[in-house]
């Protein structure tokens, strides 16, 4: 998925994890988790204490 999307392949697995009633796709959040690791994201850290 990253190979075929880049940088836009974590968000693009984020919106496929959420449902239209709320609730969670496990598969798809678990690889949004996978693609932000391996691009080295931090995440549930809001913009402001990135930088701390």
């Amino acid at each position: 998925m990253h190979a075929r999307y880049g940088g836009d392949a974590y968000y693009l697995a984020r919106e496929r994890a959420r449902r239209p009633d709320g609730r969670r796709t496990w598969f798809w959040t678990r690889v949004a988790v996978e693609l932000a690791r391996l691009d080295g994201r931090e995440i549930g850290v809001g913009t402001s204490d990135r930088w701390r």
